[in-house]
């Protein structure tokens, strides 16, 4: 079976994770391969050394009508007939209607992974373009789309995000000690950390609030917020206007998550909007505790002072509570670790989310 895996780019994001994650798992058992398309990115070589082969389109847009989706979908048509595409399998809305493009000319069905929540516009209900199947990444996204787009139930399918449990492991304490040097930080400090695409939607700016607070308090903490995106401007701004940039400190994306993350004492995921959490299923898995809003999809992965703390979204001043009772309270730490390690080997594995995807391509 060949799957034509779609989205506008391959850089570091909860997106690229999940396909990346799929094509790792899938490529070349019994037959199997994806065919990745996008703008490519970051981590294009990556999709490379999984097995999957990568097409460049021009998808450099966020509309869904602008003539470079009309582009990609000349440029594919013959690739997709000449390939004998079996499904399309669209990430995002560009893709969405690429897809649905693509299935029209070629009559092959299409699936999309709805990996957050859509405004209702009037495009999306004129042309919704969701494909015969539709994945929601968590039980908040699901009843969104039934409620909010009105879509049949039989139609959405519940797959959560998954993670590879055994990737995320113990370092030596000279190794974490040895990267927070290369990072220019204080390896003697505690660390909040933060991994994520810098977006207006993620909070970061409520985690750096957060931090003002609690440097008023204590001078034995540091933090660090990992990633790259629009917002990396405002926040380094906001940092430099509230006098913390000895303390709040930026670095780009880092391949090596489990690295990353060992480097933490506790994750902080102050999410205004979320479709699941990748990131917090790694720092989970990693045996980092962590503190999150309470909010979308955040809600299928934690519960409340038993797999990790959450706090009302955008509260800054709940966030700095919790993120110190996290850190000076080490049965409660150990506990919220425990639980959550148990929690993602339960529910949140990446073999239970790609077997239950290829039953949904070949159904």
């Amino acid at each position: 079976m060949k799957v034509l895996f779609l989205a506008n780019h391959v850089n570091f994001g909860g997106i690229t994770a999940y396909m990346l994650n799929l094509c790792r798992t899938l490529s070349g058992k019994d037959g199997f391969e994806y065919i990745v398309v996008s703008r490519g990115g970051e981590l294009e070589k990556e999709f490379v050394a999984s097995g999957a082969r990568h097409i460049r389109v021009p998808l450099t847009t966020k509309c869904e009508v602008s003539p470079k989706v009309f582009v990609s979908f000349l440029r594919l048509l013959p690739i997709v007939k000449a390939e004998g595409i079996d499904v399309f399998h669209a990430n995002t809305r560009v893709t969405q209607v690429l897809a649905s493009l693509l299935s029209l000319a070629t009559k092959k069905p299409y699936v999309s992974t709805c990996h957050g929540y859509f405004r209702p516009r009037i495009a999306r209900r004129l042309f919704p373009c969701w494909g015969r199947k539709v994945i929601a990444i968590s039980d908040q996204v699901q009843k969104h789309l039934i409620e909010d787009f009105g879509l049949d139930r039989s139609r959405v399918e519940l797959i959560y995000n998954g993670i590879d449990p055994n990737k995320f492991h113990g370092h030596s304490v000279s190794e974490v000690r040895e990267q927070k040097i290369k990072l220019r930080l204080d390896p003697d400090k505690k660390t909040i950390g933060h991994i994520g695409r810098l977006s207006s939607v993620k909070g970061q700016n409520v985690l750096v609030l957060a931090a003002e607070r609690m440097m008023r308090v204590r001078q034995d903490i540091q933090f660090l917020i990992i990633g790259d995106g629009d917002e990396a401007a405002d926040l380094k701004r906001l940092i430099r206007e509230r006098g913390l940039e000895q303390s709040v400190f930026m670095r780009p994306s880092m391949s090596d998550t489990s690295l990353a993350l060992s480097l933490m004492d506790v994750f902080c995921m102050p999410s205004l909007q979320e479709g699941l959490g990748l990131s917090i299923l790694e720092a989970q898995a990693q045996g980092v505790p962590v503190v999150a809003s309470h909010v979308g999809g955040i809600l299928s992965v934690i519960q409340d002072n038993e797999t990790g703390l959450l706090c009302p979204v955008g509260d800054a001043g709940s966030f700095s509570q919790a993120m110190l009772k996290a850190l000076d309270d080490a049965v409660l730490a150990q506990r919220l670790v425990e639980k959550a390690k148990q929690s993602v080997r339960e529910r949140f594995t990446l073999d239970t989310m790609a077997q239950k995807t290829r039953r949904i391509y070949v159904s």
